[in-house]
């Protein structure tokens, strides 16, 4: 079985809805960095807009243009992958509590602080009655949301999945999550040797028919728990045996390096023990840290895929990419290997294919 990438869209700390960072990427130096968020006027009526967080109308929002994109009006299911949901809607409950003495509540941040609420929320705008899921297992959200649509595709239960990714960073979170030192990131000398605290928005059309609009092959999807380095290698091994491929036929592999110590130190020794001389590439130092980075990090690859070439940029590795700059990059890309894991408990390996041989 074939699953292909048919439109997908950001929204995050780069520009919204657009591919300009692939040329002209942003770089913060703070430790957190805001969402460039696009002008959602005359996308909702300013009564709804009124009632809704912005996560939700990230989520709403590109999920419309994602469909558009593929020219698809309707989607056979909907799956988000979150790590806290609408937080924010929490917050705003949990203060009220606080500030009123448990009275005068108003339901709407309670009905929207509910994880559930954002594949909830495209399904309604959309009118979609098909399969409805939501997916809360922080750093491995989406990875478990994408594995769920390719079990509905194996099944023939589905032909098409609206997959997406959300986070939000507040500043109640972001306090809490630095003093147990989450974000414990090592500020390098250049840009691209730092990461930050953000947020993450993604959507992805993904269908079984490879059509006009098929950006890029998913091949698979494998999550692994608490795994030792045998079965990684395993797991590894057996995911390029189903997609035909073996190692040298990998152009890249895209981790989700951070500059946190604990972190990278995890993809260090497994990429020694795997992968060997395979280009190493990376992408938070764009995108920041968040529980669905990992959706801007498929999007990332896909990007690649789709325009033929790693910019050197998103090379991790320094003499690569000394190389790859005298060269505007790795040319000619046609597989690339995501590789995330979350506090070295989930671990997952997502290999993408171009579409183009």
């Amino acid at each position: 079985m074939s699953v292909y990438i048919r439109s997908a869209n950001q929204i995050s700390a780069q520009k919204p809805l657009s591919d300009e960072w692939f040329d002209n990427p942003v770089y913060y130096d703070d430790k957190r960095a805001p969402t460039i968020d696009p002008d959602f006027t005359g996308h909702f009526p300013s009564l709804a807009a009124r009632r809704m967080c912005v996560l939700l109308k990230r989520a709403v929002m590109i999920s419309r243009l994602t469909l558009k994109e593929a020219l698809t009006e309707m989607p056979d299911a909907i799956i988000s992958g979150t790590g806290l949901g609408c937080i924010e809607n929490t917050e705003k409950f949990l203060h009220s509590i606080m500030k009123n003495g448990e009275k005068f509540l108003q339901p709407t941040c309670f009905m929207q602080s509910t994880h559930n609420i954002l594949s909830s929320s495209v399904a309604i705008d959309l009118k979609c009655h098909g399969y409805n899921n939501t997916f809360v297992h922080r750093g491995a959200s989406f990875e478990n949301a994408l594995l769920d649509a390719f079990m509905q595709f194996e099944q023939k239960r589905i032909r098409t999945a609206l997959v997406g990714g959300y986070d939000e960073l507040t500043d109640d979170y972001y306090k809490f999550f630095e003093r147990i030192g989450i974000w414990d990131f090592v500020r390098g000398s250049s840009p691209e040797k730092r990461c930050f605290a953000g947020e993450a928005a993604v959507s992805m059309l993904l269908g079984t028919d490879k059509n006009e609009h098929a950006i890029c092959e998913i091949s698979d999807v494998e999550l692994m728990f608490c795994p030792t380095h045998e079965q990684i290698g395993e797991t590894l091994y057996a995911t390029l045996a189903r997609a035909g491929c073996e190692l040298s036929g990998i152009d890249a592999v895209l981790t989700g390096i951070n500059t946190h110590v604990e972190n990278d130190n995890v993809y260090r020794d497994v990429i020694a023990r795997f992968l060997g001389d395979c280009p190493v590439m990376q992408y938070k130092h764009l995108f920041g840290e968040s529980f669905s980075s990992s959706a801007l990090g498929v999007y990332v690859a896909m990007t690649c895929l789709r325009k033929g070439r790693i910019p050197p940029f998103l090379l991790a590795d320094i003499k690569r990419k000394a190389e790859a700059a005298n060269a505007a990059g790795i040319e000619g890309v046609k597989r690339i290997l995501v590789y995330n894991h979350y506090r070295n408990m989930s671990h997952s390996f997502i290999l993408l294919s171009s579409c183009s041989g």
